[in-house]
């Protein structure tokens, strides 16, 4: 899939899923095979899941899904779905996670970004 560059910077529509695993000493690489694994899942069969990315913090203590939803309905639809629930649940193995969902508020870019403001709100988006 090619993206515009701001794709990402200029997507003000949906919910914003960040999703911090705590990871037990030395499970940071297990925390993201399981999300990896949820994630493809999600991305394959969940209607309203539009992206995610993953990060691994540098000092192995985190693991970061911070993925976009359409809708709060959408994202919460997946604590139905039994396969993503199995899949999910084996982050026990690697540790304690909690998320939260957000809204954009703010948008920020260098000065020298081509044709944009340093800051703009959601509004302006």
């Amino acid at each position: 899939m090619n993206l515009p560059v701001n794709f990402f910077l200029h997507d003000k529509s949906g919910i914003m899923l960040v999703n911090v695993v705590h990871v037990d000493e030395g499970k940071q690489d297990a925390a993201l095979d399981v999300l990896r694994k949820t994630v493809q899942y999600v991305a394959d069969t969940i209607p309203g899941f539009r992206w995610s990315r993953l990060y691994r913090s540098t000092d192995g203590k985190t693991v970061i899904n911070h993925a976009l939803w359409r809708n709060e309905e959408d994202f919460k639809s997946i604590f139905s779905d039994q396969e993503f629930l199995d899949r999910y649940n084996g982050l026990k193995e690697t540790g304690t996670w909690e998320f939260h969902l957000y809204t954009l508020s703010d948008v920020f870019l260098p000065a020298q970004a081509e044709g944009t403001e340093t800051t703009e709100t959601a509004a302006s988006l």
